[in-house]
């Protein structure tokens, strides 16, 4: 009897030891992923949220197939959240994140409102009332006369591609030209950079975003387009970087993605292939 009981708990133990170190594993283990695009094959590891979609691409705000493209406002994430930050030890995790996308206006002069890569809290949703217009599917009422202030929804850090030139944004900013930035809880950037997207003819663009955990620095290199000789454009990069130590602004476990709006002005949003890395917390 007293045999089979020490069995019993040894079995015990060693099981509850065995649950212990796969979740452990798990909670060490880094996110890795790649969409070439996005096709039903692959898009059901994307979280859909407003009016976002795959045909392809990831379209983030209604597309050309939609009578009306304006007041509109998506968001899309990777299904599975990672590790920023193993809580025992306080250790940060790097990332890099690589993407080619599109903003296009089918030739309109005039255009809104942009795009954002972000990380935010696991478990956090789009809302589409404060998302829409010059928030850019974040979680900010641009409504506000002083809409820098924070969000009270939930925490974010974003990469903005802002193509509205005529709002409140630019005003505060004397910004009169499309531009990246990083935001950290509000659409006011931190930092900003001159961008030019060949939005009215749709081209391609790359963005890599880069965070290390070291010396806190968020790095990003991103293509635009400059005049080149005989008035021919040219695509270029540029690089960006500020730091930033994310712990002070996010929670230990967090979501990627993507969201975008529209405004009275629009333009199409997608994104064509995108691929992530995360180093593991061990």
């Amino acid at each position: 009897m007293a045999v089979k009981i020490i069995l019993q708990l040894s079995l015990k133990q060693l099981q509850f030891l065995l649950l212990l170190l796969f979740l452990l594993s798990i909670s060490a283990t880094s996110l890795t992923f790649n969409f070439p695009g996005f096709y039903p094959s692959n898009a059901s590891k994307i979280d859909f949220e407003g009016d976002a979609s795959a045909d392809g691409s990831l379209r983030l705000t209604k597309s050309a197939r939609d009578t009306a493209l304006n007041m509109s406002v998506g968001r899309a994430t990777f299904c599975e959240s990672f590790l920023l930050r193993q809580n025992s030890t306080g250790k940060l995790a790097d990332f890099t994140s690589t993407f080619t996308f599109v903003i296009d206006s089918n030739n309109q002069t005039s255009y809104g409102d942009g795009m954002v890569f972000f990380l935010a809290p696991a478990g956090s949703e789009l809302n589409k009332t404060l998302g829409a217009g010059n928030s850019l599917g974040l979680p900010v009422n641009s409504s506000l006369a002083n809409f820098t202030m924070s969000s009270t929804q939930y925490e974010f850090v974003a990469i903005e591609f802002d193509i509205f030139c005529f709002g409140v944004e630019s005003m505060d900013w004397g910004l009169s030209y499309p531009h990246m930035g990083i935001d950290i809880n509000s659409v006011k950037s931190n930092i900003t950079e001159a961008w030019s997207g060949g939005i009215m003819e749709g081209k391609q663009n790359n963005a890599t975003i880069s965070y290390n955990s070291s010396s806190k620095n968020l790095g990003v290199a991103f293509t635009t387009f400059a005049n080149g000789v005989n008035g021919s454009e040219v695509q270029m990069m540029r690089n960006i970087s500020f730091i930033v130590n994310l712990l002070q602004y996010l929670p230990d476990r967090v979501i990627v993605g993507f969201s975008a709006s529209t405004g009275e002005l629009f333009a199409l949003h997608k994104i064509i292939s995108w691929n992530f890395t995360s180093t593991p917390l061990d």
